[in-house]
């Protein structure tokens, strides 16, 4: 049978094989502009060729010998010289492919000939345009070309400097035509239909009609902003440090702070890993100079001088303060390029293995056992610090501030800020602290203002603020979203607004607990993404106090009421573990499953429910109850999903169970929309879960859970005291 008998005419066939030569040079149009391929005509011209032959059912034994032809002919016009017709090159050309097939059982694909590279794409344009020709003639679709065709060009234009915005509308507008022609075709031959050519026109002219309609109205109607971050800043960081040039960097530490702003992409490699009995934040400097940009350090030309006591030299608080004397192991990372000292506030003794000198910048406070950096890693992988880790007192921090005994220039140093910093930053400074009486209280504002509702933690998306735009101007009253370094620099500028010393630190949070260890002991992982920066507020009688305004994380340093040696003592909260990430939003729902139309080429006998033969009413219809039974399923799973968790951990007592069961717990309110989000700790979590239903048992819960995972009680009696409370809850969810 002739294929070409089920087309109405040559005329027909002929767009058909026009359509298909235009998507498959689409294919071909950007190799220039992203690869290093040259005179792609030539390779348009062998498809042209190829269809050509094609349409006209020219017989193998002379297409072969033409497109061979066609295909040593080119090869000998791009890679060898002399006469085409003496055939000398040929041999080289042999010997050439006999190379290259040597490669193949080693996979030295790199190591192939540009020749050899050419010959293969002929072939591969061969193969494509006898397969473009199978699925139009015989199979009637050309839905998977066009789609892959589709998905190509879109992603060329996402990542390449190839400019697809033409070549997108060019590809959908033949595609559907092609789509709802050849649907046509497969219609009128389902149906056995014989049509004059009056009436495939009524089919085809609408049917060009609406898709050239929907196209001009696609074209014209207004386009929404995109809504995620260009793609290509992100997989172009990857690899780099993070003081790079671009726009988005990997998070991590850098020295470089000068032009603060950008997006980060997260980095999880390792840093250090410290044994501590406490959790705590962990330096490595400080900065005091606020450009408008960035940060700088006042006297940049400080150079590390070898120090003998760390205590003689470093003083961050007052005596009178009450300590509590800790001490961490810390294995730094082999890969880790810097070579400064990372430690704890309250520093007192730092030891080696090869007991190497300290050398100290006393401009920046960083901490180094080598006085040019340039020290050998293998010396310098571990050590051990000593510390006194303070408890700060509330009453000295509300008293009125003299601050008539610190050096000279020391208030005009940390109180710097640009002139040419907006008067609007200083105007929102007083009218955030105009309710406060003392510099404790002002800066407890300014910290509850920055984590207000009004201000989000995003790392994605971040601009960089414009030759004339101030970096905190632009956070508090444009972008209103940002990372640590946002937060921080704002909360440092308010206050210095308002002459509070105060200034600006870099290091990283305690990182992820790993394992617990013996005498309370517990080993910590810190990576690039718990690189952290926050704010220290100088308080006469006290010292350097932390404070953190960055939304999601918990200031990990105590309070008490006075000095040392005063019985009644008030602590602060314990803070959980904070990590560097983004708070989550409230996750978007589950997009319903969709099926896929499936086009059927039966004819009328076909039409038995009973036949579930493909294309068949019959199998129609259990694709239609199936999807409608699983969409059912999943609309009520709020209803039946904690029938089956109760079922499922209820009546267990073993010393697993009450941690699955609770993390099934946190997994059923993630299905109802209330995620818990990165940085928030499970106390935070628990009180807002009660805000939102009016009750109090998430937070009950969450105290014999933590009583269980992280004092090590009996986890088998504290799961049959709250079994009663998690069923409670997990019932509420269905509510």
């Amino acid at each position: 049978m002739n294929p070409s008998n089920s087309f109405e005419g040559k005329s027909v066939a002929l767009l058909y094989y026009v359509f298909a030569f235009i998507l498959l040079w689409e294919w071909l149009r950007p190799l220039g502009e992203f690869t290093d391929t040259a005179n792609t005509f030539i390779f348009v011209f062998f498809i042209g060729v190829s269809f050509l032959m094609t349409f006209f059912h020219v017989k193998w034994y002379i297409t072969f010998p033409v497109k061979l032809f066609i295909i040593l002919f080119i090869l000998h016009g791009l890679y060898f010289e002399g006469v085409f017709f003496s055939f000398l090159w040929i041999s080289d050309l042999m010997r050439d492919i006999g190379f290259n097939l040597s490669l193949i059982p080693s996979a030295n694909w790199m190591g192939m000939t540009p020749n050899f590279r050419t010959i293969l794409f002929f072939i591969l344009l061969w193969l494509l345009v006898y397969l473009i020709h199978y699925w139009i003639l015989y199979q009637k679709r050309i839905l998977f070309f066009f789609v892959l065709t589709l998905v190509y060009i879109t992603v060329l234009d996402t990542f390449t400097p190839y400019d697809a915005t033409y070549a997108i509308v060019r590809v959908v507008l033949i595609g559907f035509f092609m789509l709802g022609l050849l649907y046509f075709d497969r219609l009128k031959k389902l149906e056995n239909l014989k049509m004059k050519r009056i009436a495939s026109l009524r089919w085809i002219m609408p049917l060009l009609a609406f898709i050239v309609f929907s196209m001009i109205l696609a074209i014209l109607a207004p386009k929404a902003s995109p809504q995620w971050p260009d793609p290509v800043p992100y997989i172009t960081a990857v690899g780099q440090e993070g003081e790079g040039g671009g726009d988005t960097k990997r998070i991590g530490y850098s020295p470089n702070d000068e032009s603060l702003g950008g997006s980060f992409v997260s980095d999880d490699t390792e840093v250090f890993r410290h044994t501590s009995t406490e959790r705590h934040y962990w330096r490595v400097e400080t900065k005091d100079v606020y450009t408008g940009k960035g940060w700088e350090a006042s006297d940049p030309e400080a150079v590390k001088e070898e120090i003998s006591s760390i205590q003689g030299e470093l003083s961050w608080f007052d005596e009178r303060v009450e300590t509590r004397s800790l001490e961490s192991s810390v294995t730094i990372n082999q890969d880790y390029r810097y070579l400064h000292v990372i430690y704890p506030l309250g520093l007192t003794s730092f030891q080696t293995e090869a007991e190497l000198p300290l050398y100290l910048n006393r401009n920046s406070e960083m901490i180094s056992p080598f006085q040019e950096d340039e020290g050998s890693r293998e010396d310098f992988l571990s050590y051990v610090v000593t510390y006194e880790l303070p408890l700060y007192p509330l009453n000295e921090m509300k008293k009125e501030q003299i601050h008539e005994d610190v050096p000279e220039g020391f208030i005009e140093r940390y109180t710097q800020l640009p002139e040419s910093l907006p008067e609007r930053v200083r105007e929102l400074a007083v009218s955030i602290t105009k309710s406060a009486d003392n510099q404790y209280d002002k800066a407890k504002a300014i910290e509850n203002y920055l984590g207000s509702a009004e201000y989000t933690y995003d790392k994605e998306d971040i601009p960089i603020p414009n030759a004339d735009q101030d970096y905190v101007d632009q956070f508090l009253f444009e972008t209103f979203k940002g990372y640590c370094d946002n937060f921080s620099t704002s909360m440092i500028v308010l206050l210095r607004s308002l002459d509070i010393p105060a200034r600006w630190v870099k290091g990283y949070t305690e990182g992820e607990l790993e394992s617990t260890a013996e005498n309370n002991k517990r080993e910590y992982v810190v990576t690039n993404n718990n690189a952290h920066s926050w704010v220290e507020i100088y308080f006469d009688g006290v010292g350097w106090v932390p404070f953190e305004p960055t939304k999601g994380f918990v200031n990990p340093y105590t309070l008490t009421n006075d000095y040392r040696d005063v019985a009644e003592t008030e602590e602060t909260e314990e803070p959980e573990e904070a990590v560097e990430e983004e708070p989550e939003q409230t996750p978007e729902k589950p997009e319903e499953e969709k099926v896929e139309e499936t086009t059927s080429s039966t004819n009328h006998s076909n039409l038995n429910i009973g036949d579930f033969r493909l294309g068949s009413i019959g199998l129609y219809i259990i694709l239609i109850a199936l999807t409608l039974l699983i969409f059912i399923v999943y609309k009520t799973r709020m209803k039946w999903l904690p029938r089956f968790i109760i079922m499922k951990y209820k009546n267990r007592s073993d010393e697993d169970v009450f941690f699955q069961a609770y993390e099934s717990l946190l997994k059923q309110y993630e299905r109802r929309g209330i995620k818990r989000k990165e940085g928030q700790t499970l106390r935070e979590y628990a009180r807002y879960i009660d805000e939102y239903f009016q009750m109090v048992h998430m937070t009950a819960l969450t105290k014999n859970y933590e009583k269980a995972l992280y004092r090590q009680d009996n986890a088998k009696d504290e799961w049959r005291k709250s079994v009663e409370l998690w069923e409670n809850l997990i019932k509420r969810t269905s509510s």
